[in-house]
């Protein structure tokens, strides 16, 4: 599920970035460089969280 929810977040973020690149208020570059900086982060934090509740619920089986 978390490579699905991804993968429509970075999706969304191209189409964001494209509307942006077309109106004049963004470059090409900076979309990419914007876009990929955040799915990384989308991806770190999920990742954590996860990490954060796995542990939780381990503890709280022991």
């Amino acid at each position: 599920m978390k490579d699905t929810v991804l993968s429509i977040i970075r999706h969304g973020l191209t189409i964001a970035g494209g509307i942006l690149v077309t109106k004049g208020y963004l470059g090409d570059e900076t979309v990419v460089a914007l876009s990929g900086g955040v799915a990384s982060f989308v991806g770190l934090v999920w990742g954590a969280v996860d990490e954060y509740l796995a542990a939780k619920k381990a503890k709280a089986a022991a």
